[in-house]
């Protein structure tokens, strides 16, 4: 029960805001109350499990809490915190109703809880699907907005399809070694692995593929990313996908961890397809957003690079990487919902000019994203990066880590465009100024990129002398 009672808390907290609603109550301000008072409780209640606990299995090995379940766990907490600020502002002026919203992100966040301490294929897939059915109603929130509308169904439509190809390759897999733990599945794999078990690997693969959002399966990314509600877009950028990750990371380097010889391969062109795909394609972008989501992929592909390796500097580098990526890219969705005017304005990368003029704080602020996604030394980024290139040198995937290098130099190219805006551009467009949420969100993501930038030993002390996931 103190495993999953972080998850318990926070079901109790989005049940709780329903009622709420039910008996018409409707003060935003109780709202975001509630769902900080959750995640806070939710957070001390996972603070206070002591390491005894940890790796062991809990409720017949469906569930365990690991050191990475157990870091991964705070950082979707911090990520849903964070887009909570930033939906202050953005859902009242909508009129759109506070209670249901951080109802449902609470309950996406429940399903991310579970998507990561899972060690059973089933409880997997239950937490995949709550994370996903919250999410899709989170895309199409901004109600009689067409976008968001068009991205709840385009998100919905392809996440049904890709969550069915994946249950399809979970029964494969089960046919093939009669367990659904994912321990026992690497114990009980038969030699040489035969051809159900592989056609489900594929399948499973596919299927993860589509969730972190990696080439070939990434065409829904820039639509939803661009039609969502911003903080949704700036939520679907780290919550789900670092739980994705998580998932990806305990299916293939447990369950799947003696085939290792077998996915590389496709694991390994999926990475470099990611990378270069979409980073290429993020050049070409003139709406921010889209920017972002193109990036986002390219990301993707430098994260499966970790899962690649298959060694402790691998999996510390995913999850360092996804720990830094939480204060870069909530960050520089939090300006765009800074520069927002009306409707879906502040999306363009012409919206920029001028910025260091007019708000020379958030200016710096944007630069300092900027310089962390790209990976410049100084910045948490950097850290991330330098963990999965090592990792993946040390593994012997030299050419994804010469490649990966390359595309971090191609981001450089399409956000010094928003650079150049903000710095050099003469034009400046008049901005609404936000209120307090979205600059409380800003400054702690400045500060979080800085100060894990230059004092990475704090988190990575932790992710090296530990054994991350249990065997």
């Amino acid at each position: 029960m103190t495993v999953i009672l972080p998850a318990i808390l926070l079901a109790a907290a989005g049940l709780l805001l329903l009622l709420l609603r039910l008996v018409n109550l409707k003060r935003d301000g109780v709202a975001l109350g509630v769902a900080l008072g959750g995640l806070a409780a939710a957070a001390l209640a996972l603070a206070l499990i002591r390491p005894p606990a940890w790796g062991l299995p809990y409720f017949d090995g469906t569930v365990t809490l690991d050191p990475a379940g157990f870091f991964l766990q705070f950082v979707v907490f911090g990520a849903t915190a964070l887009v909570l600020l930033l939906s202050w502002d953005y859902i009242r002026e909508g009129g759109w109703g506070m209670t249901e919203y951080a109802a449902l992100l609470l309950l996406a966040t429940v399903g991310m809880v579970f998507l990561i301490i899972s060690t059973d294929f089933l409880s997997l897939y239950v937490g995949l699907e709550t994370m996903a059915l919250a999410s899709y109603v989170l895309a199409g929130y901004a109600r009689g907005e067409g976008r968001s509308f068009e991205a709840a169904m385009k998100y919905f439509v392809l996440g049904a399809f890709s969550s069915a190809v994946l249950l399809y390759g979970i029964s494969l897999i089960y046919g093939a070694t009669g367990t659904l733990n994912l321990i026992e599945t690497a114990r009980l794999l038969p030699t040489p692995p035969g051809k159900l078990y592989l056609a489900g690997m594929v399948m499973v693969a596919c299927g993860m593929l589509f969730k972190v959002a990696a080439v070939p399966f990434h065409l829904w990314t820039p639509d939803v990313y661009q039609g969502a509600p911003t903080p949704i877009t700036a939520f679907f950028s780290i919550g789900p996908k670092a739980a994705a990750f998580a998932a990806f990371l305990r299916i293939f380097s447990t369950a799947f961890g003696t085939t290792a010889r077998e996915w590389s391969i496709l694991l390994g062109l999926a990475c470099v397809l990611t990378m270069v795909a979409g980073n290429l394609m993020a050049i070409v972008q003139d709406n921010v957003k889209r920017m972002l989501a193109y990036s986002s992929i390219g990301s993707a592909g430098f994260v499966l690079l970790g899962l690649l390796a298959q060694n402790t500097w691998g999996a510390t580098g995913v999850l360092y990487y996804l720990f830094a990526y939480l204060f870069a890219i909530t960050g520089a969705f939090s300006v765009v919902l800074f520069l927002k005017t009306k409707e879906y304005g502040g999306e363009r990368v012409d919206d920029f000019r001028g910025l260091s003029r007019r708000h020379p704080w958030i200016a710096f602020a944007m630069l300092v994203f900027l310089l962390s996604l790209i990976g410049v030394p100084g910045t948490a980024g950097f850290v991330g990066k330098f963990f999965l290139f090592g990792g993946a040198i040390q593994g012997g995937f030299i050419l994804p880590a010469v490649i990966g290098i390359l595309m971090s130099a191609v981001s450089a190219w399409y956000f010094f465009r928003l650079v150049v805006n903000m710095y050099i551009a003469p034009e400046e467009p008049e901005t609404e100024r936000r209120g307090w949420p979205v600059v409380l969100a800003v400054g702690v993501c400045v500060a979080g990129t800085i100060l894990f930038g230059l004092w990475p030993m704090a988190v990575t002390r932790f992710l090296l002398e530990t054994p991350l996931l249990a065997r």
